[in-house]
């Protein structure tokens, strides 16, 4: 049997960028089909920035759920073996692909759930909505591909998707808790300063989901256990990183007043940027 290394190294990865720009376009194709707008015109015709700033996140995490199958599968040496794996990692992709727009979902239904998230992004053009769904989404895609990668199953990677969402759920609570404002009436009156922080902060709890959710299954006791304790961590990091920062970075300023008051967007920014660097070093350090 013809082995792979037999096969030009070259030719193996110019074939898994064509799969990765195929699953891209379809990807187009499926939130094309699952929208009531068409987004094509939302975005040239009408100059939609929020949602723009949606599809940022969306095919980002397309980007990310499609490595995170390839990366994480198994690998054979020969030609049949290359082609049967590379064939379900496409169909691991597709399936991350379905769950990522399951959050959009979980983002009007559960998380901005005092507005219609649909009708800010597309009637009022809300970039602080498209913001918060967009790093909603590039977080679920990161929980996504933590799961899809390594050696799992279908149901372990449906059961820890599930936990990231619950996760993203508790999260925009929490942040709610230790917020000195009112996310969903700041972001409902287009304050983008508000929506871009809470979007950077889901990324950053993005990142730690994927190394909570990351690795070979072992156990439901053992890698549930290891999502808790890192989850839990997680949290803690973000809530204690969200007091810092003004104090450390922003020379003490006033959360409250620069976001809620003078929507300051260098406060989201910064603010932002910090709390995905912390989460970085989380994941490579811990």
């Amino acid at each position: 049997m013809q082995r792979l290394t037999e096969i030009s190294w070259l030719y193996q990865s110019l074939i898994y960028l064509v799969l990765g720009v195929l699953v891209l376009i379809v990807s187009r194709i499926i939130i094309e089909k699952l929208t009531p707008y068409k987004v094509a015109d939302e975005l040239v015709k009408v100059d939609n920035q929020a949602l723009g700033i949606t599809l940022i996140g969306y095919y980002a995490g397309v980007i990310v759920i499609f490595l995170g199958a390839v990366l994480g599968g198994s690998h054979d040496e020969t030609l049949v073996g290359f082609f049967r794996q590379a064939a379900i990692d496409v169909f691991y992709a597709f399936f991350g692909i379905f769950l990522l727009n399951g959050c959009r979902l979980i983002v009007d239904k559960l998380i901005l759930y005092k507005f219609s998230v649909e009708k800010e992004i597309i009637t009022d053009r809300n970039a602080g909505t498209g913001a918060v769904e967009s790093g909603c989404m590039f977080a679920t895609a990161l929980m996504i591909a933590g799961a899809i990668g390594g050696e799992g199953s279908f149901l372990s990677a449906i059961i820890f998707f599930i936990l990231g969402q619950l996760l993203l759920i508790g999260f925009a609570l929490f942040h709610q808790l230790v917020t000195p404002y009112d996310i969903h009436a700041e972001i409902e009156k287009d304050n983008v300063a508000a929506g871009a922080y809470m979007g950077f902060n889901m990324v950053a709890l993005g990142i730690i989901a994927l190394k909570a959710t990351s690795g070979d299954f072992i156990g439901w006791g053992y890698n549930l256990g290891y999502f808790v304790v890192y989850a839990l961590v997680g949290l803690l990091t973000l809530a204690l990183l969200q007091k810092l920062t003004t104090q450390l970075f922003l020379s003490g300023a006033c959360l409250e007043e620069e976001i809620a008051r003078d929507q300051n967007m260098n406060i989201a920014w910064v603010g932002g940027t910090t709390a995905i660097g912390i989460a970085a070093m989380f994941f490579f350090l811990l």
